[in-house]
């Protein structure tokens, strides 16, 4: 789960265009710069590797609402979930550790 956000900085427009790469330079990760303008609806800076996995993220939440929308579906994976436990339970079925899988990394 993506972590909180900071507020990192307010400054003006003004201050932002006189002092750009100073001021976006403080826009990394989750830290945010908070662009004010008298005229405009305060916008935010934001550092694109963490919009862009936030955004991942909301993708996969959505996608997880519409399967949980859909009672049937949920249904259906409830039951395959239970089908599997039992079967690793009774020893039907093996598991293996990501690293014997995949090899260690």
């Amino acid at each position: 789960m993506t972590p909180a956000v900071r507020i990192r900085k307010k400054v003006r427009a003004t201050q932002f265009r006189a002092a750009y790469r100073r001021l976006a330079s403080q826009a990394r990760g989750r830290d945010l710069l908070l662009i004010e303008n008298r005229r405009q609806n305060p916008k935010y800076l934001v550092d694109k590797e963490f919009l862009d996995a936030l955004l991942d993220e909301l993708r996969g939440a959505r996608a997880t609402l519409e399967i949980l929308a859909d009672p049937e579906l949920t249904g259906r994976l409830l039951a395959l979930g239970a089908s599997v436990d039992r079967a690793v339970r009774s020893r039907r079925l093996r598991t293996y550790p990501m690293a014997e899988v995949f090899g260690r990394q």
